[in-house]
């Protein structure tokens, strides 16, 4: 059963995965095609292109609006976002090497493997601490009113991303070059399960799942946001 499963987790779902995302997307791009493009007006107005450009750029960046509205919930969410974008980022070196990074700073191998580790660990911590505090949110009584199933679905399966992800830097060995040769198999069409660790396989099993869910769910307003807010302001 387990042999099964890993089969499942490593050779099959990852193609299922990207099979669902791309799917998923162009459906959702294709109902922000249909949706009316009436225009709204925003306070203070925006003069041109640039200006609209502007506005809803610094509302993505930098949570313009939750910032004036609550500086709580702004430090919560940026804290989440900072993390997750570190992660994100960290997450090139499953794929290939950034040499060009590492070379900036001269680092050795021993090196790149220290750096890797605290940066990767202060990037986990800050997704996780604002993860944990957007959950408790949830809870206080002004926003569980008005909180649905899958706001607090998408935060537990980001949090299960991260403490796995955490799990498996702390608590386990593994090393990149094992997920180099995955990956790479993935990417030719030729996968192998053949890394062994239980942290690392529940971590890219949570993470596909996100994936495969993310085209679907309030996740998509990382790309969506800038579409329909370009459509609707003036």
């Amino acid at each position: 059963m387990a042999d099964a499963w890993s089969y499942f987790v490593y050779v099959v779902l990852p193609y299922i995965t990207i099979l669902a995302l791309i799917v998923g997307i162009i459906y959702r791009v294709q109902t922000w095609r249909k949706l009316p493009r009436a225009k709204a007006i925003i306070h203070p107005m925006v003069s041109g292109r640039w200006g609209m450009v502007k506005v809803v750029a610094t509302d993505i960046l930098f949570f313009a609006k939750t910032f004036k509205s609550s500086k709580v919930l702004w430090a919560m969410a940026a804290l989440f976002h900072i993390g997750l974008l570190l992660v994100v980022f960290g997450h090139i070196r499953t794929v290939t090497e950034v040499s060009w990074l590492w070379g900036l700073f001269n680092l050795s191998e021993e090196g790149i493997k220290d750096a890797s580790t605290i940066l990767g660990s202060i990037a986990g911590i800050a997704m996780l601490a604002g993860g944990v505090l957007l959950l408790i949110r949830r809870f206080t009584p002004s926003c569980r009113f008005i909180s649905i199933f899958e706001d607090y679905y998408i935060l537990l399966i980001l949090l299960g991303i991260a403490f796995t992800g955490m799990g498996m830097r702390w608590f386990s060995h593994i090393e990149i070059e094992e997920i180099h040769h995955y990956s790479r198999g993935v990417l030719a069409f030729n996968p192998e399960h053949s890394i062994y660790n239980i942290w690392f396989m529940w971590h890219f099993f949570l993470a596909q799942t996100l994936i495969i869910y993310f085209p679907f769910s309030k996740l998509v307003h990382l790309f969506s946001k800038p579409v329909t807010e370009a459509w609707t302001t003036r």
